[in-house]
């Protein structure tokens, strides 16, 4: 979707779709960054680093301190991906040693809104995804067991 597009297109494409089913191809092109935004969300550190930087800029050890489980590792990978997409900013003050500070930017504190969207969605949601994946996998059982 172009930059400056509404809010709303995306909610007008689906709609042109499902009455001009061969618009599906301009539905895929719109829907392109909404995938690319929650492939980059989906990331199992993301949402807690985002969570940590909302109480306002922090050191690199300060959210591995915060954030239980997550390795050096995977936190610098995380903050440099959030960096790179512009969700995240990274200071750096000479001093010895020299004092590398994070922060979300607008862009990253705009993200928060959604994601306590999809967040309490998720919640209000996760019993039934329970449900379907039991039922699931209980066909899958009868089906491998009917193939005997």
């Amino acid at each position: 979707m172009p930059a400056g597009t509404a809010p709303d297109a995306v909610a007008a494409v689906f709609e042109a779709t499902r009455t001009e089913p061969h618009n599906f191809a301009e539905c895929q092109r719109a829907m392109l960054p909404v995938h690319e935004v929650l492939a980059q969300i989906s990331g199992k550190w993301t949402i807690l680093v985002v969570r940590a930087l909302s109480d306002g800029p922090k050191r690199f050890s300060e959210l591995k301190r915060q954030i239980d489980g997550v390795s050096q590792k995977m936190l610098t990978a995380t903050l440099r991906d959030l960096e790179k997409d512009g969700f995240v900013s990274r200071k750096v003050t000479p001093s010895i040693p020299p004092r590398v500070d994070y922060a979300l930017t607008e862009m990253g504190q705009e993200l928060q809104e959604p994601l306590k969207v999809i967040g309490n969605w998720a919640h209000a949601n996760r019993h039934r995804v329970e449900e379907a994946r039991e039922r699931f996998a209980e066909r899958e059982e009868e089906a491998k067991r009917l193939a005997w």
